[in-house]
């Protein structure tokens, strides 16, 4: 490839530019190829002595550099092979910061990893005020470190703490916060931005104007004066952010840890000897299986964004006004997203009091993110002023969707269907946010099933990332293409499943809550049983998650899933008693299978005397459960499940599985998903562990069909 760079020069003020416009690519991306031709650039820039300043500038829109290219990093199969590619870039990069003329970044969209790292070799950097301009080096969400410098530079440019929190989160800033950072030197207007730029290299080419640039750079706060400019802020600085990684990760994800010490041990030495040591311990962590993994999931979500749901090409309907039935935390949760996206938003419910608690719910959320500084008091006004309210569909005529979330029992949606279809224009589409239900059985009183579909949002719906789509059986493939379209208009991420009782989330995480309560039956103790689930990498065992969603929830869907499935899902006793104790619905209660004080909590003593009524035989049996058996009984009768869903083509990939079961339900992001774990532990293991815990139980651990194919044919569930 050739091409990448265009580089002209103004006859009259002796001013270089180099456009970068990656051939046949919406983004830039810095291959090894391109890097190749950059040098030789840069070695034809050096030997001009007529240039009086150099300024890089992207042709794409909103997109700087996205980066170094995914697939180079994923193909690096050694350490030897990581390290050297390292230095090469570290080698081309610093070229440009030996330029002997003032060189300028001009950033106007997304400048990231090793854009950012490339931009920090020039001497200034200037950033437009253009919403898409976001500034960061994410590497640690791909299970490395910056390789091309970012470890390095970026401390000695804006502070350790500062550097340190944008690389151990691997969150970008915009460009307003990169000023405030003093990351650039300059944020100008997008719509000005070639008359700013020529003003700026004025500036710096005046005699004291690039002296007074770099003393504002460099002008100490209090904060580094503290924190920076003494051993003892240092080491404070470094314990605290080791620490913040350590209760952030668990230890699971190596690439900060690293991160901090290489900052730790370089931050004071030469830059040559500090960018040696940042791609020696590059080149080890790329060949990790955390890394590969993490790498993995990137690829999947780039494929998500790219499926529309249908296999031709369809035109999608345009939502501009949207209308949720039911008022109560979904409902008001739903109605908030919307109007996040600046999407007009009507709720409905049967009484006013209703509609207050679904206002108070879309409040609440923006409270916590004007806490969190992600909104200030008027741009949170702008977006409430976009939701309205009704209780007898008033308004509904203009409605292009409505969403559903009212009570989880069939016939009373059906109900609803039927009333709503009247009153809203044909052309509108309704969804229902139920998360067992069949969706085929839902719309068959419906006159136009064809504009019918599943929008399964998961709870709280401001924090989970995954949006389940499930066509029913007459769904159309624009329904399907709008509703996918707007789920990532929403920011969120859809899956397309497959209508079944449970759809896809639901149906493997049951079994495995219920699995849980069986052990607790036979005397287990819950808190050991959270434990181990956490060790694994889960974000909390399947106790606390039941405490979390809220036992009668739980117990809901988990009767919908027993009646459709059968023996296997069959709800454990001690878990009926519980929910029938209207007392025990878990932490919105105040307590459940554990009771809370705050912050605190400790297990239920009604839980262990309900425990003690299971007595004689079954209670002795708690003890003998080894740690590993209960892992293995927890994520293999998960595992046994989503092969049926493969069976069944709920999902269309393995891939989709796994990241509905990372975003829907936190599955550790470094194993990979939940088959590609299980590939890891080995198909014919997996299906030896279940026919031995058929002693336990045949109906719950049988192996299924596709499972035993595998192991026969010696086949994974991903081909690398």
């Amino acid at each position: 490839m050739s091409g990448a760079f265009k580089f002209t020069i103004d006859g009259a003020t002796g001013i270089g530019t180099i456009l970068f416009d990656y051939p046949g690519e919406r983004i830039n991306k810095l291959t090894f190829e391109v890097m190749d031709e950059l040098e030789t650039l840069i070695d034809k820039i050096g030997s001009d002595s007529s240039l009086k300043a150099v300024t890089l500038i992207s042709a794409k829109k909103d997109i700087f550099i996205a980066g170094a290219d995914i697939n180079e990093i994923a193909s690096i199969n050694s350490s030897e092979d990581g390290k050297k590619k390292a230095l090469l870039g570290q080698r081309i990069i610093t070229k440009f910061s030996k330029l002997p003329l003032p060189t300028v970044a001009v950033i106007n969209g997304a400048c990231l990893g090793g854009g950012l790292e490339l931009s920090l070799a020039f001497d200034y950097r200037i950033a437009t005020d253009n919403p898409k301009t976001s500034i960061g080096l994410p590497e640690v969400n791909l299970g490395i470190i910056p390789g091309f410098g970012g470890t390095q530079r970026l401390p000695r440019l804006i502070g350790l703490e500062k550097a340190l929190t944008m690389i151990l989160t691997g969150r970008p800033v915009d460009g307003k916060k990169a000023y405030r950072y003093r990351l650039v030197d300059a944020l100008i207007p997008k719509e000005f931005l070639h008359e700013k730029v020529n003003e700026f290299i004025s500036v710096i080419l005046q005699p004291n104007g690039a002296e007074q640039i770099k003393k504002q750079r460099n002008k100490a706060t209090l904060q580094s004066i503290v924190l920076e400019k003494n051993p003892i802020g240092k080491a404070v600085l470094f314990n605290l952010s080791k620490k913040n990684v350590v209760a952030k990760t668990k230890q699971f994800y190596p690439a900060p840890l690293k991160a901090v010490d290489v900052i730790k041990k370089t931050h004071a030495m030469p830059l040559d000897q500090g960018l040696q040591i940042e791609a020696d311990e590059f080149s080890k962590l790329v060949i990790t299986d955390t890394c590969r993994n993490l790498i993995n999931l990137f690829f999947i979500r780039e494929k998500l964004k790219k499926d529309s749901g249908t296999r031709e090409p369809v035109a999608i309907k345009d939502i501009a006004n949207v209308g949720v039935l039911g008022a109560g935390v979904m409902g008001g949760a739903i109605a908030w997203l919307f109007t996040k996206s600046f999407i007009s938003t009507r709720i409905k419910d049967l009484n006013w009091d209703a509609i207050r608690k679904g206002y108070e719910t879309a409040a609440k959320i923006y409270k916590q993110l004007k806490k969190l500084r992600k909104f200030d008091d008027r741009e949170i006004n702008l977006r409430m002023h976009k939701l309205s309210a009704t209780v007898d569909y008033s308004g509904f005529e203009k409605i292009d969707l409505v969403i559903e979330a009212v009570v989880e029992d069939l016939n009373v949606k059906q109900s609803v269907f039927s009333d709503l279809e009247n009153r809203i224009p044909s052309s509108a589409i309704i969804a229902s946010n139920t998360s067992t239900l069949s969706i085929t059985e839902m719309s068959k009183r419906l006159k136009n099933p064809e504009r019918f579909i599943g929008m399964h949002f998961f709870n709280p719906v401001n924090r989970m990332p995954l949006v389940e789509v499930i066509p029913g059986d007459k769904t159309s493939p624009k329904t399907i293409a709008t509703i996918m379209e707007l789920t990532k208009r929403l920011g969120k991420t859809p899956v397309l499943v497959k209508s079944c009782p449970g759809f896809l989330v639901n149906r493997l995480l049951l079994p495995y809550l219920n699995e849980a309560f069986y052990l607790l039956q036979v005397g287990v103790d819950p808190v050991r049983v959270d434990s181990i689930i956490t060790r694994f990498g889960m974000p909390m065992g399947p106790f606390a998650l039941a405490d979390e969603v809220g036992i009668d929830i739980g117990y809901k869907a988990a009767k919908i899933l027993e009646e459709s499935y059968g023996k296997r899902m069959k709800m454990v006793d001690i878990f009926v008693d519980i929910s029938n104790d209207k007392s025990l619905l878990g932490k919105k209660s105040g307590k459940g299978i554990y009771q809370y004080s705050g912050k605190d909590k400790e297990i239920n003593p009604e839980i262990a005397s309900l425990v003690s009524k299971y007595s004689g035989e079954s209670q002795s049996l708690g003890i003998n459960v080894s740690d590993n058996e209960i892992l293995e009984r927890l994520m293999l009768i998960m595992v046994n499940e989503a092969s049926r869903c493969m069976q069944e083509e709920i999902v269309s990939c393995p891939e989709y599985l796994d990241m509905a079961m990372i975003m829907g339900t936190g599955f550790p992001p470094f194993r990979g998903g939940l088959l590609r774990y299980a590939d890891s532990f080995g198909i014919s293991k997996i299906v030896d562990v279940l026919k031995g815990f058929e002693t336990v139980s045949k109906d719950r651990f049988q192996p299924c069909d596709y499972l035993n194919k595998m192991k026969d044919e010696q086949l994974k569930f991903y081909s690398s």
